[in-house]
């Protein structure tokens, strides 16, 4: 369990508390206490919740609690729902959860008890016979405003999940990876040392962080402003010299299709969208999805092996400890494109996007028995991708041919960048800063080849692709 009091002396409190009965009913009423919302800090509070059922029927009661926060920057969500039947004539004892998330600026929190029909109904405002409302304001403290004035960049899609759509996780790698001890950040945060421990307790059970001693350490590499735009500088230069190479192999790309074709390695209908290798006919997602990021990326990245993001997750859970980075300062830091490799007992899927995808996650999912696995999103409607198969044998002749002559340049980036990193005191280059770095490389790439009129961009640029035979 999260729940942690927040230490109310470092932080002023401006708190508003209202208790309505929306409707009364005879065949149900509640017991539940007076929240102080005076004593309500960042974790979940449980709070105990008596049912009484006065009729001669089976009743179903929902209890949820939501939380809204209007923070300074970050502005997250929590709902809990948790349902009830109640036997005739009978009493039911239960809880609602109230999850304030470590964030700063004004939370609102509410309270709402329903008697429905069936809890898999959506809930409705003409079934709430009982609610509780009110506000918390939390103050920015002076020792993390230096660190929250910054807009703070997280790996495409991971920032929609509760571990880190708060102001506290934005933050901890950054005091971590100084050295701070527990009792220092919640002296700087405005917290009590139990939520930071409580937290770091969790995020080590993600695989976020480590223990080491009576110390922590991040696996999520903290990239600070200078930092980022130092290594931003060289990714420009690598970029040059990866486009460059990319051009000049690609002026050879039909001619070396046609071969492929005559070779019968390759079908000659380029409509043929149930041949794995139909997709060269396509060269924006070969070029920008397979070969940058795929064949490039993963020897960048991860010394050649399969660059796996995403694997064994989704776009809403987004877990990827081994690839996390935070980077703080302007957009200009960061790449703009999302790639993903995922893999299931029959074949695999990678997913590009020359732009981030907005997707709609089901609400209250994370406080659900589904909580971790895998979940049905969608996208938003501007945001579909265009799907095409393919097979990775068939088209591994051509990426060969795309990244002929590349290892120089690969190496060369590889030195020059762990060198620059560590001018930073980076006794580690984390896997998840050469991810940032690359993506950083690639975004810039497809901006000179776009420029260049080598490759057009076309529809939303956003590519899924289904493996047709095992990788």
């Amino acid at each position: 369990m999260r729940g942690h009091r927040f230490l109310i002396a470092l932080c002023l409190l401006i708190v508003t508390d209202v208790t309505a009965a929306a409707e009364s009913s005879d065949e149900i009423s509640f017991e539940i206490p007076q929240i102080d919302a005076a004593k309500l800090g960042w974790g979940i509070h449980t709070f105990p919740v008596k049912i009484i059922n006065n009729s001669e029927y089976l009743k179903y009661v929902s209890v949820s609690a939501t939380v809204k926060c209007d923070g300074v920057g970050l502005s997250p969500e929590r709902i809990v729902v948790r349902n009830y039947a109640v036997y005739p004539e009978d009493t039911a004892v239960g809880e609602i959860l109230l999850h304030i998330p470590g964030n700063y600026g004004d939370i609102n929190y509410e309270l709402k008890l329903y008697d429905v029909v069936d809890t898999l109904d959506l809930l409705l405002e003409s079934q709430v016979v009982r609610r509780q409302s009110g506000t918390i304001s939390f103050p920015v403290p002076k020792g993390v405003v230096s660190l929250l004035s910054k807009k703070i960049t997280l790996p495409p899609l991971v920032g929609l999940h509760i571990d880190f759509d708060n102001d506290f996780s934005h933050i901890l790698p950054f005091l971590i990876s100084e050295g701070k001890s527990v009792s220092e950040i919640a002296m700087v945060t405005g917290c009590d040392t139990s939520f930071v421990t409580g937290e770091l307790d969790y995020l080590i059970s993600r695989g976020y962080y480590k223990k080491d001693g009576n110390s922590y350490v991040t696996a999520i590499a903290a990239i600070r402003e200078d930092e980022a735009a130092k290594e931003r500088e060289l990714a420009m230069t690598v970029a040059e010299s990866v486009a460059a190479k990319l051009a000049e192999n690609y002026k050879s790309y039909r001619t070396f299709l046609n071969q492929m074709v005559k070779d019968s390695m390759l079908t000659a209908d380029s409509n043929s969208f149930l041949d794995g290798g139909a997709i060269l006919y396509k060269p924006y997602p070969i070029v920008a999805g397979l070969s940058l990021w795929y064949d490039l990326g993963a020897d960048f990245i991860a010394d050649g092996a399969p660059l796996l993001i995403f694997d064994g997750t989704d776009f809403c859970n987004a877990h990827i400890p081994a690839l996390m980075y935070m980077v703080a300062g302007d957009d200009d830091n960061n790449g703009q494109q999302l790639f993903a490799f995922m893999r299931n007992f029959r074949s695999y899927q990678f997913f590009f996007g020359d732009t981030i995808p907005k997707i709609i996650c089901p609400e209250g999912f994370m406080f659900s028995p589904q909580v971790g696995m895998n979940v049905s999103w969608e996208y938003e409607r501007e945001f579909f991708p265009v799907g095409f198969m393919v097979d990775t044998n068939s088209v591994r002749p051509m990426l060969d041919h795309l990244k002929s002559g590349m290892d120089p340049i690969m190496a060369d980036a590889k030195e020059k960048f762990n060198a620059l990193a560590g001018k930073f005191k980076k006794s580690e280059v984390l896997t998840g800063q050469r991810y940032w770095f690359w993506n950083v490389v690639a975004t810039r790439t497809m901006e000179i080849l776009k420029d260049k009129g080598m490759l057009v961009r076309r529809g939303n640029r956003l590519f899924r692709m289904d493996g047709m035979s095992a990788k």
